[in-house]
């Protein structure tokens, strides 16, 4: 790989792992929050929605180091 496709993989993946960050337990969770509303779902497969969008953040946080490992971590030589 490249050392400009390294840099910009390195941008993207910093950028989706923070907007992660913010969006699962941060402020994010307002948008889903159901609150006091009785016609919202409150379970997605069977999941409270609230745990579901904390899970999916998780999720991509894992997909984020994941993909470090395997493009950015590991030695050029090897």
């Amino acid at each position: 790989m490249t050392d400009l496709k390294r840099r910009r993989l390195r941008l993207v993946l910093t950028i989706a792992f923070a907007l992660a960050i913010v969006m699962g337990p941060g402020p994010g969770i307002y948008f889903i929050n159901p609150g006091s509303d009785e016609t919202t779902p409150r379970l997605l497969l069977g999941m409270p929605i609230v745990y579901a969008w904390a899970a999916f953040w998780f999720g991509v946080q894992a997909i984020v180091v994941l993909l470090s490992y395997l493009f950015l971590w590991r030695d050029s030589k090897s």
